[in-house]
């Protein structure tokens, strides 16, 4: 990405941290800062589900638990700490937080998921409360279903079928989620703030309707 980028003309760089260390999470804001001389964006789009060891609550391991929420929550506080005192600096700043609907509608077998994006949606509202006074914005994308080049390879039949069924639109991609990340980091919305935007074919409105 940071090849395809420079490729554009534009300025990138790469770093590789492992987003449940603290000190990692803080060594990267600090290179961002470094590297480009401030910080007046973060975008939290990094997920784990306890590799793969998620499910109903009875079922889910403390292990499992803890890394899921580590990753997925602890570590958005973590980066979104070490990232304000930069924005502030600067004088304004946009914090995107990448959810999911599965915070507001509950999925089998993803109690541990569903809890750190929970968390997350509720982490997005108090920042955007706290740091309103500094001009820091924090607000939230909650994608719906994301076609993906290696699970959806094959995908046919009738589960695209209902898959397409379960949308206003169509099925979404992650150019989709970008837009709206990209819309939410710009000065063009910087009247919004604290909120959930849905990024999901309409799916929400419809979802009820569509599968009764």
């Amino acid at each position: 990405m940071a090849a395809a980028i420079a490729d554009e003309g534009g300025d990138a760089t790469f770093t590789a941290v492992d987003l449940a260390d603290e000190a990692a999470c803080d060594s990267l804001v600090a290179t961002a800062v470094e590297r480009f001389g401030g910080l007046t964006v973060l975008v939290n789009n990094a997920v784990t589900s306890g590799d793969g060891r998620d499910g109903p609550v009875t079922l889910v391991t403390t292990e499992a638990w803890e890394a899921t929420l580590r990753v997925n929550l602890t570590a958005v506080a973590w980066l979104c700490r070490a990232a304000i005192p930069a924005m502030v600096e600067a004088g304004h700043g946009s914090i995107v937080n990448v959810s999911s609907r599965a915070a507001e509608r509950g999925t089998p077998g993803l109690a541990a998921y569903a809890a750190s994006k929970g968390g997350m949606n509720a982490l997005t509202r108090s920042i955007a409360v706290d740091y309103a006074k500094d001009n820091v914005r924090c607000n939230t994308v909650s994608p719906g279903y994301i076609l993906h080049d290696r699970r959806d390879a094959g995908l046919d039949g009738d589960r695209r079928r209902r898959l397409e069924g379960m949308h206003l639109t169509r099925l979404g991609t992650a150019t989709d989620v970008a837009y709206a990340a990209l819309y939410l980091a710009s000065v063009e919305s910087e009247f919004v703030t604290g909120i959930n935007l849905p990024v999901d074919g309409g799916s929400t409105a419809a979802r009820g309707l569509v599968l009764g």
